[in-house]
């Protein structure tokens, strides 16, 4: 576990002045790391051993962790000062929230509230919501097919407007005023969008009302009301505790300062601790004294590390916990700090897992990224709805079916003809004769659990039926005997899941398990914290936090990453006290990042040099210090024996002790070998070891050494290691030939959302193409085949009157609106009006034009070496010079000249135009339909020779079969993907 500050029992005299301090107010202002929270825990126990009772003390504290802590240590400190644990009274150490909603209980009468209110947190109120969209007053949000997105984000702007004590009501009145002095519409609309939000706020809070319930910054409005609605509840609750103390007074909000005020007018006795360089904040109590701590406890040496990319830097962590952990650290005494740990912790979860290191990743959404987690949701979700083709991919291709690559793709293969949701492609592929027996015995057994699961879940409740399916499937029974040392750490995963089900289960004792599903998928959709209490420690794992979650922490070791970014480099502290890592990358592909101010701040302080780190396929160290570990036990049970036949002594003992310090020296080999410096070859420095070895062993010890296989171990790990790397350099897989989108000879047929989605992620391709996983179109995808019909009708049935085109388009527009199936909802709407008003741009912007359309929607198809290129055009114009100009609709949003610098797509359709139709366009735009806007893209002299290059290269990974992902935040939480992608999982 993090290390506490038991150990200390020296204080210096500026801590003795906090301990010491009597009546009236105090501030306690320092760094970080140089005792503020040692020095109020003991005070309390000073004033404990004063007679006052621990009850009558209230220490808030800004964070679990922090109050944990707090608690712990002020514990300790009483068993010791006492004799025995527990000899006192209560300990009132708590969070805001949990202390708040504790008062409220207490005096519920007073705040007109039932005493049994529930506190609900971000996912159960993004469910209650997303259960009453249609209700929700958001026309002039855009929602754009992503609903649980939206209300995530605007539930995080209510809870930061209640931490600063602002209602609907001021909401409304400024969005008002606003109206009112908009001078143009953009303005006006503006303020319209702000009152809309200012209704959503009203509806969010009755909506929690009608339930009896709270969210946790209502904790604090009603706490402000009570104390100022009933000067005797004020009273009460200001005698009650003699001394009220608050560590970490930065990170205290304005409603909660405000409760901290009407206390304090009452009693004065508060001590505040507050990280500060000096001088005396507003927030710091009324006439008290300021107490400046400036020793510094928690000083480690700082490296700083220029990290090549993500993955670069994910392997440096991972080498130099190898290290730690092999010089005997304890792994939950080492954290990495990433920011959004769900969206980053990716490639650092997957470098710890290639090691065999376990490794905790907490956050909101990171629970949802754990494997079993993920096998588990795939299968709930399937058995909602069977038409979900990613979650039933899944289900098939992970234990215990383990349906293979190819037979996958014969099945999606099916769906897609017969067009069939999976479960019933299934039962049509169990009489297929192009699905092998075994394949067929394999989809067999998923459609018996699917058979099964399926009857069960009508029948029981949520909680009942998600322990009862992880244990039919056989999860929690596959990581059970699973030889692995994150084996812990997926059980707790399973039972925190199962948890998750029981608590909804207990507010929501009429919803189905289909209800419980919606909330689950949207939830983790959405990357909102889910409820259930707070999440288990996790023993024995190294910690992967958010910089939020780790106030209130230390560690020995702590891995600052993600320091090239100017937005997550706040505030963090001095949460290590052995060493401290500033880590940051400097290349997102071809583009080089330049690292935050606070780095470069950092690192001029430090005087150092900077640590550089390149991306290794298979690091020699790393296989080093892992067998370290590995033998590290080894020789522990070996001691372990030996002295247990010591104590007992037979006629083998000396054997048993020979062959225990051999184990010894070999793992001084294993240190030796790992820290060898230079250009030295395996082979050659274990032979130089070993020499030095012989002049220590007895003969018996050499002996045990010789008949020892660790030396052919490592050779031929490192001759493993370089046969991966050849047959990654030249992988094949020709299993999945079949399915490649082949045409010609020895060519592939590709068009330009091809290559682009090639580039995009590799992986991404394999499941869209290659397998072909049927997928739902999106209302985006709906909406921009709606609007490229409606302009190629209008074009195209173009007539000699022109004065009523723009009836016409909007005629055209109505009844294809209409034909393809839209709705009434909100986010129907928005697109409805937001088409609306596009087209009657589009009709003014078309009368003012110079072009002339030529032709509409013209294909073309030409080759590039062995492939052929096909796609078709939306729309080329002739202009008045005798030029072309080759035009794509766009629906989405809107990029500029310097996005597109190095567009692909418009480079490829004028290298179409020349060599499929013998046309020059020396022009390509694209028309953002939404927008009204046509923006150019630029050309460049080498623009063929990019798209032939750009051709050839992702045929060739193509055909290569080289269908590994490029995660990144912001491309895989759009992804269609994610829940069978494991670059998304940790």
């Amino acid at each position: 576990m993090p290390r506490e500050q038991s150990t200390r029992t020296e204080s210096t005299s500026a801590q003795e002045r906090v301990v010491r301090h009597g009546e009236g107010p105090l501030l306690a202002l320092g760094a970080a790391g140089t005792g503020k929270t040692e020095a109020l825990a003991r005070r309390l126990v000073r004033l404990a051993n004063e007679g006052i009772a621990t009850e009558r003390v209230l220490v808030l504290a800004s964070n679990r962790a922090a109050a944990r802590r707090l608690h712990e240590r002020v514990e300790a400190l009483l068993a010791g000062a006492h004799g025995v644990a527990g000899a006192y009274g209560e300990l009132w150490i708590g969070t805001w929230e949990a202390i708040g909603e504790r008062l409220l209980r207490d005096h519920s009468d007073a705040a007109g509230l039932d005493p049994f209110f529930d506190v609900l947190g971000p996912a159960e109120r993004l469910a209650m919501l997303l259960d009453r969209l249609d209700d929700l007053p958001l026309r002039r949000h855009e929602i754009r097919g992503n609903p649980s997105g939206l209300l995530a984000r605007l539930l995080e702007r209510i809870d930061a407007l209640k931490a600063a004590a602002v209602g609907p009501e001021a909401i409304e009145a400024r969005a008002r005023e606003e109206e009112a002095s908009a001078s143009d519409a953009p303005s006006k609309e503006t303020a319209q969008r702000e009152r809309e939000f200012a209704e959503l706020f009203t509806a969010h809070d009755r909506i929690l009302a009608a339930a009896g319930s709270l969210d946790r910054g209502d904790i604090f409005l009603a706490l402000n009301c009570l104390l100022t609605d009933r000067p005797d509840v004020c009273q009460e609750i200001a005698t009650r505790f003699t001394h009220i103390m608050v560590d970490e007074l930065e990170d205290t909000t304005p409603a909660q300062r405000s409760i901290l005020a009407k206390l304090a007018k009452v009693n004065p006795n508060h001590l505040y601790a507050l990280e500060g360089g000096g001088g005396k904040p507003d927030a710091s109590p009324a006439g008290g004294d300021v107490v400046t701590l400036d020793n510094q406890f928690r000083d480690p040496p700082v490296r700083f590390w220029r990290c090549a990319n993500e993955r670069a830097q994910a392997q440096a962590v991972v080498r130099e916990v190898e290290r730690l952990l092999a010089e005997g650290t304890f792994p939950e005494a080492i954290c990495v700090l990433i920011d959004e740990p769900a969206a980053r912790g990716g490639p650092v979860a997957a470098a710890m897992e290639e090691r065999g290191i376990p490794f905790h990743l907490a956050g909101p959404a990171a629970l949802f990224q754990r494997p079993e987690v993920r096998d588990a949701l795939a299968w709930l979700r399937v058995l909602a709805d069977p038409a979900d083709s990613a979650p039933a991919a899944r289900a098939l291709t992970r234990p215990p079916i383990e349906l293979g690559p190819t037979d996958l793709a014969r099945l999606t293969t099916i769906s897609r003809r017969r067009k069939l949701d999976m479960v019933s492609a299934g039962e049509a592929a169990l009489g297929s004769p192009q699905v092998p027996p075994e394949a067929r015995e394999r989809i067999q057994s998923f459609l018996k659990l699917y058979g099964e699961a399926s009857a069960a879940m009508e029948e029981r409740r949520a909680d009942v039926f998600v322990r009862r399916l992880i244990e039919r499937v056989g999860l929690r029974r596959q990581r059970l005997f699973a030889a692995e040392p994150e084996v812990a750490e997926r059980l707790l995963g399973l039972s925190r899941l199962a948890e998750l089900a029981a608590a909804w289960a207990r507010r929501e004792p009429h919803g189905s398990t289909r209800d419980f599903v919606r909330y689950l998928s949207a939830v983790a959709e959405a990357g909102v914290e889910p409820a259930g209490g707070e999440e288990p420690p996790s023993p024995g794992s190294v910690q992967g936090l958010g910089r939020a979650a780790a106030r209130g922490m230390e560690f020995e070791h702590v891995f600052a990453l993600g320091l090239e970014r100017e937005d997550v480099t706040g505030r963090i502290g001095r949460p290590a006290r052995t060493g401290l890592v500033f880590s940051r990358i400097e290349r997102d592909g071809d583009t080089e990042i330049r690292p935050s101010s606070f780095y470069d701040a950092a690192l001029a302080a430090a005087g150092v040099d900077e640590e550089a780190h390149e991306e290794e396929l298979f690091g020699p160290a790393e296989g080093l210090h892992s067998t370290y570990r590995k033998l590290r036990e080894e020789v522990l049970e070996a001691s372990w024996k030996a002295g247990r036949e010591l104590s007992e002594p037979r006629l083998d003992t000396a054997v048993d002790v020979n062959r225990a310090i051999a184990r010894h020296l070999e793992l001084l080999k294993l240190a030796a070998l790992a820290q060898r410096p230079g250009e030295e070859t395996m082979a050659e420095a274990i032979e130089a070891v070993n020499g030095l070895l012989r002049q220590v062993a007895t003969p018996e010890q050499q002996a045990e050494l010789d008949a020892s296989p660790l030396d052919a171990y490592l050779l031929d790990s490192e001759r493993e290691g370089d046969r991966r790397r050849k047959l990654i350099a030249a992988r094949h897989e020709p299993s999945l030939e079949a399915f490649l989108p082949r045409r010609g000879d020895g060519g592939l047929s590709l068009s330009a959302s091809d290559l682009d989605l090639y580039l995009t992620c590799p992986l991404k391709y394999k499941f869209a193409r290659v397998f072909g996983i049927p997928q739902e179109p999106t209302i985006n995808q709906r909406f921009g085949i709606l609007i490229h019909n409606v302009l190629e009708r209008f074009h195209k049935e173009k007539g000699e009157a022109e004065e009523d085109g723009l009836e016409r388009l909007m005629d055209l527009f109505e009844a294809g609106w209409r034909r393809s199936g839209f709705g009434s909802s909100d986010d129907e709407l928005q697109f409805r009006d937001r088409a609306r008003e596009a087209m009657r741009r589009y009709w003014e912007r078309e009368s003012a034009g110079e072009g002339e359309p030529a032709w509409l929607e013209r294909k073309f198809d030409f080759q590039i070496g062995p492939h052929h290129v096909r796609g078709r055009v939306d729309r080329v114009d002739r202009l008045p010079g005798g030029d072309h100009e080759l035009i794509d609709y766009k629906t989405g949003e809107r990029k500029s000249e310097a996005d597109l610098e190095s567009d692909l797509q418009l480079a490829l359709y004028r290298l179409a135009a020349r060599e499929a139709w013998g046309l020059e366009a020396r022009t390509g735009s694209y028309y953002y339909v939404l927008d009204a806007d046509k923006v150019v893209a630029p050309t460049r002299s080498d623009d063929a020779e990019r798209v032939e290059r750009t051709v050839l290269q992702v045929g060739e990974g193509i055909l290569g079969q080289d269908f590994e992902p490029t995660p990144s935040p912001e491309v895989c939480g759009w992804c269609d993907y994610r829940l069978i992608c494991p670059a998304a999982e940790s």
